[in-house]
């Protein structure tokens, strides 16, 4: 072979090389522009849920539960809700706010204890997040809902027997607002979080997977 087919062939493999890297980087640079895209959506649903549970923190720090001896359990509430603010800032993927929920399904079940203790109720039973929206906080019972038996909280359980649509947590995807089960996997971690204690069910893997 000749020296011009030589050099022929090495640049023609050289120019293969440059564009497949250019096609790697390129790919490359699409999967973290969609990563961020949806840390974006998911952390703005997790910021949500965070400042509602401080909101709430603050209506029971004025009001006659932490007075009537469940200081301690407000401490612990006020504990995890400090937890789910530094767990959302350090949060760099979408699986990471996983914990940001998990955190903040802890901090509701305290506050229901608090709750029932300080009105003198029995103890609730640790359950579920409400399927229509985790940040109702605990379950009530399960109910029936589109063929599925689904845990619910007493207000969207009553609404449904009364023959009324549950209030459905809705989150963003692609410009328009969905329920979150159908947020796709960017919202898998933040809903994971939630249900992570409550193995053994389709209906909590389909949650956790974002396949509801």
């Amino acid at each position: 072979m000749d020296y011009l087919g030589v050099v022929l062939i090495v640049a023609t493999v050289a120019t293969a090389f440059v564009v497949i890297a250019r096609r790697k980087a390129l790919q490359g640079r699409r999967v973290r522009a969609e990563q961020q895209r949806q840390l974006t959506l998911a952390k703005q649903a997790a910021e949500a849920d965070v400042s509602a549970f401080g909101e709430e923190l603050g209506r029971l720090a004025g009001g006659a539960e932490v007075d009537a001896g469940c200081g301690d359990e407000y401490d612990r509430a006020v504990s995890l809700h400090q937890r789910a603010v530094a767990a959302l800032a350090e949060a760099q993927l979408p699986d990471d706010l996983c914990l940001v929920t998990e955190i903040l399904e802890e901090a509701r079940w305290t506050t229901a204890r608090l709750v029932a203790r300080a009105a003198g109720e029995p103890m609730p039973s640790r359950r579920p997040p409400c399927f229509f929206n985790p940040g109702h906080g605990p379950s009530a019972r399960n109910i029936a809902w589109q063929h599925r038996n689904v845990p619910a909280c007493a207000a969207d359980a009553g609404r449904i027997e009364a023959g009324a649509d549950p209030y459905i947590r809705t989150v963003e995807c692609d410009d328009r607002r969905v329920p979150y089960w159908e947020g796709g996997p960017g919202y898998a971690g933040w809903a994971r979080g939630y249900f992570k204690s409550w193995h053994g069910s389709r209906l909590i893997a389909d949650i956790q997977s974002g396949n509801a």
